[in-house]
């Protein structure tokens, strides 16, 4: 062909067009292939005002059948395929961290999984614990839960390992599927679901009082835990529906008549099976009528105030301190939980406070320090001060026959300070800055706490820190070393913090720095803090805050007008 190129004569020749088709396949094999594609014709390229579509929809029933094969598989081939059945229930429980349980999900993720292969994984990671519920590799697993969560018969063992793993979530998006099936959850079952929710703190009006007209209905077959389960859940979740909570106390008070425990003798003593015995025609009017034991009653009264139930519980304890013999020993937990539920509760029980307290002067070994340093800081906000006056215990040793209880309490404690973490070391100083009334030996004490402050390891454990700082600081014993460690527990508890505890780091910050602490970074970052939560203060708590604030640092200009701007007390304009 006259005026055509060579290059161009190569591609119309035998030898060019396979050429081209061989560099054509040869760049194009890392672009992307479909499997499916409906036009004879690339989109984008050419003219389509002519084109004719050859495609012909199927039929729905052909489209939607699924494929099934006209041969068999081999042994083989067949085992190797169902291996997963066994190999994956295996790998969940040889796997001793959480990533091995989700490694092990990843590994057969392509594989249809059966419904106990969820149970499976959720129980092997809440035993693991320290699980990241952000991790892709569980979101991949709660991704497959959601789907499938209307297809499981026990949601509710699904709900409560996933409250044990703090998935908030997960368990927001399960609550329309357990709210839509409520009514075929038993008793045992409701309690697991209020007791995931009420772990996470996760708070579903409308779920609480579908669970509280069903658990009404069959109050009388739940057993003690689980009322005192979905009581503990409705206090976290700051649910108030009293109705079920005077069902619950009203059925509570019940299970100790003794005319219940008659009939449920009877019934032991007439257990043969009859057709024409009258208590196997009879009804079962409770399953689980049993005496509830100091274990759920604790349960109960931690976050439910009932009069009646706080004085079974007191007269249950009280009557076990004066069986004790010298061989006997209380649980020294049972009283520690007691005295902080009273205590929180606002409940003055004097006589049980002063039992207590005459059973750890008089054996004081078998309570642990830190036991001792809790129930001595609330009990030494409700009882003078000097409780030679009220209640003096008869020390069998020979060195000390007549002292004070709190007197021996703060001597056990100040024994074992070394052995005390800072949560323990802070209800030490609380205790001993209520109960002691010495000067001289409140600052020793303070001292020492001091020091125990800054041999300790840095943690994360979460204390009271304001309150620590602010009976150290009472008392002089707060040097540099040990005011800089507690401002780096305050950098990490202040999202925790509530306006009182802002008002007294404030307070504290403003009195330190006239003794010559100081600390402008954190002055700044409360400043931030109090100006980004302004609308949880009163006006009073404000305006002290403000004024703290301002005196200890003062913090910066832009800080300082964002906190003043918000000051809307009466103090704050008279002032001004």
């Amino acid at each position: 062909m006259p005026g055509i190129s060579e290059r161009r004569q190569g591609e119309f020749s035998c030898t060019g067009s396979l050429y081209s088709r061989l560099r054509f396949k040869r760049s194009n094999r890392m672009q992307r292939l479909f499997s499916y594609y409906r036009f004879h014709k690339r989109v984008g390229k050419g003219n389509w005002n002519r084109y004719v579509e050859r495609y012909t929809v199927p039929r729905s029933i052909e489209n939607t059948q699924r494929i099934t094969f006209n041969y068999r598989a081999s042994f083989q081939a067949a085992k190797s395929s169902a291996s997963y059945l066994w190999e994956f229930p295996k790998r969940i429980a040889a796997a001793t961290s959480a990533d091995g349980v989700l490694d092990a999900w990843i590994h057969f993720r392509h594989k249809r999984k059966k419904a106990y292969h969820f149970v499976l994984a959720l129980k092997r990671l809440s035993e693991a614990k320290n699980v990241d519920t952000s991790d892709w590799r569980f979101q991949l697993i709660a991704k497959k839960l959601l789907k499938r969560s209307k297809y499981f018969i026990d949601l509710p063992g699904i709900c409560h390992y996933l409250g044990s793993l703090r998935a908030v979530p997960i368990l927001d998006k399960l609550s329309i599927v357990l709210s839509e099936n409520i009514d075929r959850y038993s008793p045992p079952q409701l309690a697991q679901i209020a007791g995931a929710f009420g772990s996470c703190r996760l708070s579903s009006k409308h779920l609480f009082s579908l669970i509280a007209r069903r658990l009404e209905n069959n109050i009388q077959h739940a057993s003690n835990g689980e009322l005192a389960t979905v009581a503990m859940a409705f206090g976290r979740c700051a649910i108030y529906n009293y109705r079920l909570l005077a069902s619950i106390s009203q059925e509570v008070q019940k299970r100790f008549s003794p005319a219940l425990h008659v009939m449920n003798s009877h019934r032991d003593l007439v257990s043969a099976p009859s057709r024409h015995c009258l208590f196997s025609l009879q009804q079962e009017v409770t399953v689980h009528a049993q005496r509830p034991s100091l274990a759920d009653l604790l349960q109960l009264v931690s976050k439910y105030r009932d009069s009646q139930i706080c004085d079974i519980v007191s007269q249950m304890v009280r009557r076990n301190m004066s069986s004790l013999t010298a061989t006997d020993v209380a649980n020294p937990d049972v009283h520690r939980r007691i005295v902080k539920a009273f205590c929180s509760l606002k409940i003055n029980d004097i006589p049980l406070f002063l039992s207590i307290l005459d059973n750890i002067a008089s054996r004081p070994y078998n309570y642990t320090p830190a036991c001792v340093a809790e129930i001595g800081k609330h009990l030494s906000l409700v009882l003078p001060r000097d409780a030679d006056r009220v209640s003096k215990v008869e020390l069998k040793t020979s060195k000390i026959q007549r002292s004070q209880a709190f007197g021996v309490c703060l001597e056990e404690v100040k024994r074992h300070l070394h052995r005390m973490g800072r949560r323990e070391l802070c209800d030490a100083a609380v205790f001993a800055f209520k109960a002691c009334s010495s000067i001289a030996a409140k600052s020793d004490f303070m001292s020492e706490v001091s020091t125990m402050v800054v041999r300790q390891c840095p943690s994360n454990v979460k204390y009271d820190a304001p309150k620590l700082m602010e009976v150290l600081s009472m008392h002089s014993s707060l040097d540099q070393e040990c005011f800089n460690l507690i401002c780096r527990d305050i950098y990490r508890l202040v999202d925790m913090f509530e306006p009182v505890d802002f008002q007294r780091t404030s307070r504290v910050l403003r009195k330190l720095k006239q003794s010559g602490l100081s600390n402008l970074k954190m002055v700044n970052m409360l400043s931030k803090r109090v100006a980004a939560q302004w609308e949880e203060f009163s006006e009073y708590q404000y305006h002290c805050v403000a004024r703290d604030l301002t005196l200890a640092g003062p913090p910066f200009q832009s800080l300082l007008m964002d906190i003043w701007n918000r000051n809307k007390s009466v103090y704050a304009l008279s002032v001004s």
